[in-house]
């Protein structure tokens, strides 16, 4: 059974429910109501005589005179039940000519001032019976004028034929009451669900074509309201999101291991060729002198020493991919920034770099990793430039960052090159790259060890410009202000 279904029922269920509760209570109420007015009206019946007169009251005994005329109209019925329990005169309710049937004597007699509710013998007629007390009753028949008298307990009993009319037009009206409640619940609920509950339906249409693969689908938010379910709607279009998100960043990640899978195998082929060239020429004799085969041996050494780099960089650049979050102490990156300019021109001095350090940098992080970030983008800037060019390093402290950049006069790179510099074995320039002996590693290694030391890295410039390397680290905690 569905959602809509149940609220449905379960609403006209309780509404029919409460309905006939109330229903229930208001026709107690009413029909208790007119019962303790037909009693109120007993017990005042003996004060207001409608019999007939009453001629006297003779110590604890009272006469009672029988109706006048036949055609007079008897509102009360009087019985005379004698000390055995059995009913010793009457003179019936109705009228004279058509009088009604008496009611049965319950057993045990009621006590005195005590109003019960009893029967006709018929079952056609329900009474109210109230012991008023003892009398003695001149029972006069005006048809043959004969007179009885009688004496007992004298019992009142009131017709409630009033009661039971109002008691069935009330059962009456309030089942017709609950029919319409039902009907008017049902449509009604079915009205309100059916307008609520349709955001669900496209939530559902929607999922279905998620599901089925089209992720540019996202539910529609009813424009105007903030419930549930337009939380809901936000949920899911959130979740859809990152979803997309997350897929797009397996397939960039795949593409990448792809291609970084296919750019490693390039880099080993050729030293791996290499050196099974001269290993050819040396079984086939090719390298018989030795200045030949020291030239082969050389060679090959350089070729495994190049394979070594290489899968040195690559198991680093692993390591650094799975490492969890380290714990660094303090480190005075002006220092380490200084050591890699000495070294720097101790590689290559006759280029010109230009040092700009402000003293005391100091950051958290691993000393060993810092330097090879300095080192790696001084490398870069000297592979990538002709010789001649400039290179100015810059370090300063700016709020709680750290601002180290590396700036070079070189050619520049343009967008493309730039975008994809930090991607692993990419090289702008392979031919190049190759001859200085990049692996195209470097800046994947300063981008990956930067980030794990929650810093950023970025590369602006353009050709004919030159090129800048931009990392900002955080500052340790002792150097903030």
């Amino acid at each position: 059974m569905t959602i809509k279904a149940r609220l449905i029922l379960s609403t006209g269920a309780l509404l029919c429910l409460a309905t006939a509760v109330i229903s229930v209570v208001a026709i107690s109420a009413v029909t208790g109501s007119m019962t303790a007015r037909l009693d109120a009206q007993l017990r005042e019946y003996m004060r207001q005589p409608q019999l007939a007169t009453v001629k006297a009251p003779v110590g604890d005994v009272r006469i009672i005179a029988s109706p006048a005329a036949a055609s007079a109209y008897q509102a009360v019925a009087v019985l005379v039940v004698d000390d055995a329990g059995n009913l010793a005169g009457v003179i019936n309710a109705g009228y004279y000519t058509d009088p009604l049937p008496p009611p049965e004597l319950p057993d045990p007699m009621p006590a005195h001032g005590e109003a019960v509710t009893a029967t006709s013998a018929d079952g056609s007629t329900d009474y109210r019976l109230l012991v008023v007390g003892r009398v003695a009753q001149l029972m006069l028949d005006p048809a043959t004028g004969e007179q009885t008298s009688v004496s007992g307990s004298l019992v009142l009993a009131a017709p409630m034929t009033e009661v039971g009319t109002v008691r069935e037009q009330l059962i009456t009206t309030m089942a017709v009451t609950v029919a319409g409640v039902l009907l008017l619940s049902v449509l009604a609920s079915w009205w309100i669900t059916r307008r609520g509950l349709r955001p669900v339906g496209n939530m559902i249409d929607t999922a279905a074509a998620i599901a089925e693969g089209d992720l540019s689908r996202r539910v529609v938010k009813s424009s105007g309201r903030f419930d549930e379910l337009t939380r809901l709607a936000t949920a899911i279009n959130t979740m859809v999101s990152r979803l997309v998100r997350a897929i797009g960043e397996r397939e960039t990640q795949q593409e990448r291991l792809r291609r970084f899978v296919a750019d490693a195998s390039h880099e080993l082929r050729t030293p791996l060729a290499t050196i099974g060239g001269y290993a050819d020429l040396y079984e086939s004799g090719g390298a018989s002198s030795k200045a030949m085969l020291d030239r082969a041996m050389s060679r090959i050494r350089a070729e495994n020493l190049r394979m070594a780099a290489l899968v040195d960089d690559m198991l680093l650049l692993a390591r650094l991919d799975q490492q969890a979050e380290q714990v660094y102490g303090d480190c005075d990156l002006s220092r380490v920034v200084a050591d890699s300019v000495d070294d720097a021109r101790a590689v290559d001095a006759e280029r010109e770099l230009v040092a700009e350090v402000a003293p005391a940098v100091t950051v958290t992080g691993d000393e060993a990793r810092l330097r090879q970030v300095t080192a790696n983008l001084l490398a870069n800037a000297r592979q990538h430039t002709p010789p001649g060019t400039t290179v100015t390093v810059t370090l300063a402290a700016e709020d709680t960052r750290a601002m180290l950049s590396v700036r070079d006069d070189g050619p520049g790179l343009d967008d493309e090159h730039r975008a994809r510099a930090f991607d692993r074995l990419y090289r702008a320039d392979p031919s190049r790259s190759r001859a200085t002996g990049g692996s195209g590693l470097g800046l994947s290694i300063v981008a990956s060890i930067v980030a794990a030391h929650k810093g950023t890295v970025e590369m602006t410039g353009a050709p004919g410009e030159g090129t800048c390397v931009r990392v900002e680290l955080p500052l340790a905690v002792s150097e903030r202000d």
